[in-house]
């Protein structure tokens, strides 16, 4: 299966030519009213790694200044760490959501649903969903009812962030009936970098991405929690081999989204105040921790790139469990997050991790919400996930780089801005301005 996974991305760098600024890929999907003549097999490979590429490029990036786990120390991310962050210069993450990733989407799902391949119907409404989640939760209110309708509407309206959700909410659904039916004549294998075409560990992803959206809307409602508990318990993950991941290669033309970065840029650096919540003994100090430069003992050149990880759902069952049925229902869950993310990191030294443990560790009576979201924290790396709990709990306590104040949310697109009479006012809708969900 690795080695499958490893061809199709080699085969994919080595035709795509990458530049900076995230936007790598020319648009396949150039005429949404007339795609090219393209199979699913040949789509669905390059939206992983596009989406994989826009996951570790801005999107980390920018909601890491506001986490801390980035500190901005050059060029244009001096401004950023100063939260000067512009309309100007997001549009190329806005671009890679819409026009690359969820339009190439849209084209799979067409020909998935054209051919009657249920698989790959349910693969690509998991994609949107994940997608779509990511966007409303970087900027609220998004296009996204009338979005990808060519030139039909050219200026889609700005769905509110909490249809938004009803509709991932249905996205979900409805990969979970694909799934659930007959597969049909043509199904995802290789093609399909996360999993090899293995449709139970895609029906573990869409429970997970679940958990994932119903813990946002936590504050909205505290039942929320608990549909969040038991979508994890039905993901049923049980190690890190659950782990949705893309792998990359060595050459310069395969390299993984961070990897590449550091060797072309030095204009970032791992945050201070993110290191220095690490416990000495804290064995992944050295790893995460570590300045980013080349080499690096976890952004690698053939880095797997973790897209949705059995470490966030053992965070996410911990919290739901904590705020559902208390600090000793939590409690083991938080500790085998904590033993995922070490391995994540790439220790085995097991009286390290044992040695960790014993300070991380509260007691099962004594554990609070406080130290799961700290070490969920320290555990997902400029993991936008992170940006979305510091917003909806305020763990870790933050003090502003500059201000009073870290931003609640990425400002709209330039290009936006201008062609789309629809963008919510600059003036009215600010980076301080909460999502809906941010109570």
């Amino acid at each position: 299966m690795k080695f499958a996974k490893s061809y199709i991305v080699l085969m994919l760098l080595g035709l795509f030519s990458l530049t900076s600024c995230e936007d790598y890929f020319g648009d396949i999907n150039q005429d949404p009213d007339n795609p090219l003549e393209v199979t699913p097999g040949a789509l669905l490979p390059q939206i992983q790694v596009r989406l994989a590429y826009t996951l570790g490029g801005d999107a980390s990036r920018y909601t890491g200044i506001y986490t801390q786990h980035i500190d901005g120390v050059t060029r244009q991310f001096t401004v950023y760490q100063n939260y000067g962050l512009q309309p100007t210069d997001v549009g190329n993450l806005w671009s890679n959501l819409y026009t690359g990733i969820m339009a190439d989407n849209r084209q799979l799902l067409r020909l998935a649903e054209d051919g009657g391949f249920n698989d790959y119907i349910g693969v690509s409404k998991a994609i949107e969903a994940y997608t779509m989640l990511l966007t409303t939760d970087l900027w609220g209110d998004v296009p996204y009812s009338q979005a990808f309708q060519g030139t039909e509407t050219l200026q889609p309206t700005f769905d509110a962030q909490q249809e938004v959700y009803n509709s991932i909410f249905a996205l979900i659904n409805e990969a979970r009936a694909a799934f659930d039916a007959d597969s049909g004549p043509l199904v995802p294998g290789g093609d399909d970098l996360f999993f090899g075409g293995n449709m139970e560990q895609w029906q573990k992803f869409i429970s997970l991405l679940e958990a994932r959206a119903y813990l946002h809307l936590g504050a909205v409602d505290d039942a929320n929690y608990g549909a969040a508990l038991n979508a994890v318990q039905k993901a049923g993950m049980t190690g890190r081999a659950d782990d949705a991941r893309v792998k990359f290669g060595s050459p310069a033309t395969e390299n993984a989204p961070w990897f590449q970065y550091i060797d072309q840029r030095d204009d970032i650096e791992v945050g201070s105040n993110y290191v220095a919540m690490f416990d000495p003994l804290d064995p992944r100090l050295d790893v995460f921790g570590a300045p980013l430069d080349l080499p690096h003992p976890y952004f690698a050149a053939d880095q797997d790139f973790p897209v949705l990880t059995y470490t966030e759902a053992k965070f996410i069952e911990a919290e739901t469990e904590f705020r559902v049925n208390g600090a000793a229902a939590a409690h083991q869950a938080y500790l085998d997050g904590i033993r995922s993310s070490i391995g994540d990191a790439g220790i085995a030294d097991e009286a390290a991790i044992n040695a960790y443990l014993a300070v991380a560790d509260p007691g099962e009576g004594n554990l609070t919400l406080e130290q799961i979201l700290t070490q969920k924290y320290l555990s997902l790396f400029a993991d936008p996930e992170v940006y979305n709990d510091w917003r909806r709990t305020g763990i870790p306590s933050l003090t502003p780089n500059t201000g009073t104040q870290i931003p609640l949310r990425l400002p709209y697109p330039q290009s936006e801005i201008d062609s789309n009479d629809n963008t919510p006012s600059p003036g009215t809708v600010t980076q301080f301005t909460a999502v809906w969900w941010d109570k």
